[in-house]
């Protein structure tokens, strides 16, 4: 997944395009599911960018185990890399990671309307009175 393959209006729904969003953000939330490539995003916010060589030496992990959740990273959009020379240069894609911070709290405003409160009505239901 790019940084362009979110679509801009998709919420987690019943349809067609509700379902991809929602597998959309799947996927971000497994690439961000290990405290490894989460380490190496908060590693990634506090500079412009590092290689990976700058990466593993800040973190208990061999260089073949970073290069590999950096992958991961990049695959799901969450990274851009910049080729120099023989090293990649990699940094944050701050307009995924904003979307992403966005489904989410789109994801979680939805569910909580869903949640059922005191009487059995879910936050987000109307309650209609049959009286004429």
């Amino acid at each position: 997944m790019s940084g362009t393959d979110l679509p801009a209006g998709g919420n987690c729904m019943t349809s067609k395009e509700g379902l991809a969003s929602c597998e959309e953000l799947a996927a971000i939330f497994r690439a961000l599911g290990h405290p490894a490539r989460l380490a190496i995003i908060k590693q990634l916010a506090s500079r412009q960018g590092a290689c990976c060589g700058e990466i593993v030496s800040h973190l208990p992990l061999a260089q073949s185990t970073v290069s590999q959740h950096l992958q991961v990273l990049k695959d799901a959009g969450l990274l851009c890399c910049d080729t120099r020379g023989r090293n990649c240069h990699y940094a944050l894609n701050w307009q995924v990671l904003s979307l992403a911070e966005c489904r989410t709290k789109d994801f979680w405003e939805r569910l909580n309307a869903a949640q059922p409160d005191q009487s059995g009505q879910s936050a987000g239901a109307q309650v209609v009175s049959s009286s004429d």
